[in-house]
């Protein structure tokens, strides 16, 4: 019952990457649209972690939260020293400038998928709000990873790696709900505040950072604040 629950609304973000990825192909958006979209996406993620996530950590063990906190931190910041060794090596050919950042967003994926599982175990109405921000998160990635391949690829091997990236994410939900399905207390806790920790740090050295690679205007600061409204005022009706 968890478990199909949780694919259903993970679809959402499945169905996302699938549609940034059409875009990018046939209408591959501005950098300003890019910086617009960042905001808007930094904005949910923040929401549904200050929203959901937090408060469901916030009574547990404060070493649990600390440990949890941690190993997020050290996962994101080794994934990110990966991507940056692949793209200096130049490893993956004619995929090499792609590489790196199609291996990172892999990752991430899994790990989005069982935070989303581990969510809807913990509570139902929780993972629901993450789910719908990460599937605006996916969106954004369904389109950057297009935009960094070759142009010469076909659509097809094009639109092969958004579903890469919703076949990731539902394995990291199937994962998480079957190996974690009666789990409770300390190790419930770690993958929350771990989930925490990767989604702020997605949040302030990935969206936040390639947004200011174009100049801010008031349109995009004010998606930034759109967004964390969105999912503030759905968890609020919810």
């Amino acid at each position: 019952m968890v478990l199909a629950q949780a694919l259903s609304y993970t679809a959402l973000a499945v169905v996302a990457a699938l549609v940034g990825g059409v875009i990018a192909v046939y209408r591959p958006p501005s950098p300003q649209m890019e910086s617009n979209v960042q905001h808007f996406a930094a904005g949910v993620v923040i929401a549904a972690v200050a929203a959901e996530l937090l408060p469901d950590i916030h009574g547990r063990a404060p070493q649990i939260v600390v440990l949890g906190f941690a190993i997020g931190v050290a996962t994101m910041l080794g994934i990110h020293r990966l991507s940056k060794t692949i793209e200096k090596r130049g490893i993956g050919g004619q995929f090499a400038g792609a590489a790196g950042l199609l291996i990172t967003v892999g990752i991430d994926m899994v790990i989005d998928g069982v935070l989303i599982g581990v969510t809807f175990l913990d509570n139902p109405d929780t993972g629901i709000i993450i789910a719908v921000a990460l599937a605006i998160e996916v969106l954004f990635l369904g389109v950057a990873g297009v935009v960094a391949l070759p142009r010469d690829l076909s659509m097809i091997r094009k639109l092969a790696v958004p579903t890469a990236f919703g076949v990731l994410l539902t394995t990291g939900v199937i994962a998480g709900v079957l190996a974690l399905d009666g789990v409770t207390g300390a190790p419930i806790a770690i993958i929350l505040a771990f989930g925490s920790a990767a989604l702020l740090y997605l949040v302030t050295e990935e969206l936040l950072v390639k947004a200011a690679e174009v100049p801010e205007t008031p349109v995009s600061t004010t998606l930034f604040f759109v967004g964390f409204l969105a999912i503030f005022l759905l968890d609020t009706l919810h």
